[in-house]
């Protein structure tokens, strides 16, 4: 029985439960795992660092930070036993990362890359005909992949107090349950969640991540923002899709 951030463990032929959390693998320690794992490691979650290079002083200094149960190794060692996997490195490098932590199977993968570029006109585009959740789901297909993250700035992510209000993360996934369980962590970490449907939705999600990086790639930070998605704006009648003509 799963609840919100805690699995109930009946101990084997004593009848007695045990609440714990779930074990959390972030894989990469730049700015976006860097920024998720000390938070997650504040509410009590055992936070598994995927490094290749998991004994050096930096990543030993940012495990230090996220609290007692957290610890370093290498990216494959690191998913062994972890309940939900955080996909936090750089598109450019999830090739080599999928091939090193194997099949997954069981676990929530919480995907936050974006398979974009930068173009002639140095600005941001898509890489990819579909997105980045989807190419990553058809690679680990025994896993569930829930699109999070990927439109938010990691100093947000650190601290969603700087987002000057709520900030919204939307969801994009196939399985209804890793959906909730995601939602939940969302929450869990001050952010307000969304559930946009299913993966193939993750390309939106994504395009959403090229809006956000213009004011950067441009040189108007002073215009920077953080996405808020307001709900309860549907017309108070029934709404009908109707199909195309």
């Amino acid at each position: 029985m799963v609840t919100l951030g805690l699995t109930t463990l009946i101990t084997a032929g004593t009848g007695v439960t045990e609440d714990r959390r779930e074990t959390i693998a972030v894989i990469g320690t730049g700015r976006v795992g860097g920024a998720l794992g000390p938070r997650l490691g504040a509410l009590g979650y055992p936070v598994i660092y995927g490094s290749r290079t998991p004994g050096s002083d930096r990543v030993a200094a940012l495990v230090a930070g996220s609290g007692e149960q957290s610890r370093a190794a290498l990216p494959g060692e690191s998913v062994n036993g972890a309940d939900i996997v955080i996909l936090a490195v750089p598109w450019q490098a999830i090739d080599a990362t999928l091939t090193g932590l194997g099949a997954l199977d069981g676990k929530i993968v919480i995907d936050v890359t974006n398979a974009l570029r930068v173009n002639e006109q140095r600005m941001m585009e898509m890489a990819v005909a579909t997105s980045a959740a989807e190419i990553i789901q058809q690679r680990i297909p025994g896993a569930s992949v829930v699109k999070a993250f990927n439109a938010v700035g990691s100093h947000v992510m650190a601290d969603p107090a700087t987002g000057g209000g709520p900030v919204t993360i939307p969801l994009a996934g196939n399985d209804a349950a890793a959906k909730t369980r995601v939602a939940a962590l969302v929450e869990e970490l001050g952010f307000e969640s969304l559930d946009v449907g299913p993966l193939g939705n993750a390309r939106y999600l994504e395009g959403m991540a090229v809006l956000y990086m213009v004011p950067y790639m441009s040189g108007r930070t002073d215009e920077a923002f953080e996405y808020y998605l307001r709900t309860g704006t549907a017309p108070k009648r029934d709404f009908e899709v109707r199909p195309a003509e």
